[in-house]
């Protein structure tokens, strides 16, 4: 048996064809830029995030680029150019991209010990006068940490980014009130990259704004600064097309069953593998499960667990194989300070294959093929 990491659910049928069946209709209508379909998409994202105001935009990157600048931090928003944004260090470059892109300066937050999210503490101790905001990322569907920072930029007044890429659908509370993930800070930037939650045939985003006047501002710059024949300021191309818009409209169809059965194969999981010796992600509530990533104990066991797992036809990924802080592009901005957490967790974590499209008989065939690769001997 073969077993991808992923497999997209408009791949296969009856979705397949009811997706071919709406697109031509796109394509015979002539409108592709920011039209109809967009806009309604705009509406049913505004709705799951309790009716924050949402804007389409072309990518998950320009996403978060435009959450910053649409919030003025940095010089390129409006800021300036010594705003600090406290941020994890293991995440996706996209995170520091967009900082450094809005005329901001990244300042690399340790994840915790045993956990691959940053712990309130952690962003407090990293704090300075500089510091503007704070980046939350929702690394693999987790969005345990969101109220606490939510209470915490509240009240040292703070602005709060969501990175909602890996966890839209996900809830968080604190223990008085939930709230969907992308509800809790001041902008939540959306990916629809074809492996999240919510997944297009391609690039796409968007971005939600506790403040009306952020969104306005961001529908500015997504098109160029262009409104009502002005160009009102510099912007970018960010628009989505209404191809992306039309997918994403038929997978929100779906998307309350795809995260219960996300869900479910993830307890499957938790369950079935509790006596091995690997560790287990832990099972926070309303998590998500964009990814299911497990830790070996060091690169060389890594190494060798994926090699078995690939000998039995189950493909894995390495999320992510250098934190940050270790990479020679973003060096700069951090030197060589060690941020020992989150180096040890890139030399241990390992996706295995958890998505929707999964039956039942590959599920158990991969709980199977794990157990025989963990009592090999990882």
């Amino acid at each position: 048996m073969k077993i991808p990491l992923f497999r997209p659910a408009a791949s296969a049928e009856p979705m397949a064809t009811r997706l071919a069946q709406a697109l031509a209709a796109v394509l015979r209508s002539g409108t592709y830029i920011l039209g109809p379909q967009v806009q309604a998409l705009e509406a049913r994202l505004s709705t799951l995030l309790h009716g924050r105001e949402t804007v389409a935009v072309g990518s998950g990157s320009e996403a978060l680029l435009l959450a910053f600048k649409s919030l003025g931090i940095g010089s390129a928003g409006g800021g300036d150019a010594l705003d600090e944004v406290l941020m994890p260090t293991y995440t996706f470059v996209a995170c520091a991209e967009a900082v450094l892109g809005a005329g901001a300066r990244p300042v690399f937050v340790d994840s915790a010990p045993d956990d691959f999210l940053p712990t309130l503490a952690h962003f407090r101790n990293a704090r300075t006068p500089r510091t503007r905001a704070i980046l939350a990322v929702g690394l693999f569907g987790d969005p345990s940490g969101l109220p606490e920072l939510a209470a915490y930029c509240r009240d040292e007044k703070l602005l709060l980014v969501e990175d909602v890429a890996q966890c839209l659908g996900a809830r968080a509370s604190d223990g008085t009130a939930a709230g969907n993930a992308g509800t809790w800070g001041d902008a939540a930037a959306m990916s629809f990259y074809p492996t999240k939650t919510l997944g297009a045939a391609g690039d796409a985003g968007a971005l939600a704004f506790r403040d009306p006047l952020h969104a306005g501002k961001a529908r500015l710059l997504r098109n160029h600064g262009y409104h009502d024949g002005q160009h009102h300021c510099l912007g970018h191309n960010s628009r989505m097309d209404e191809l992306q818009a039309c997918l994403l409209n038929a997978a929100l169809d779906d998307f309350p069953a795809h995260i219960a059965r996300r869900r479910a194969i993830a307890a499957r999981y938790l369950s079935a593998w509790a006596d091995l010796p690997i560790r287990l992600p832990p099972d926070s509530p309303g998590h998500a499960w964009n990814y299911f990533v497990i830790r070996l104990p060091g690169p060389r066991e890594r190494e060798t667990f994926a090699a078995r797992l690939a000998t039995s036809g189950i493909a894995t990924r390495i999320y992510y194989e250098q934190p940050l802080h270790r990479h020679e592009a973003l060096q700069p901005w951090h030197g060589n300070g060690a941020l020992p957490h989150s180096e040890t967790l890139a030399g241990c974590s390992l996706a295995l294959p958890l998505y929707p499209m999964l039956d039942d008989e590959e599920i158990e065939y991969i709980i199977g093929a794990v157990r025989q690769a963990a009592a090999t001997g990882a």
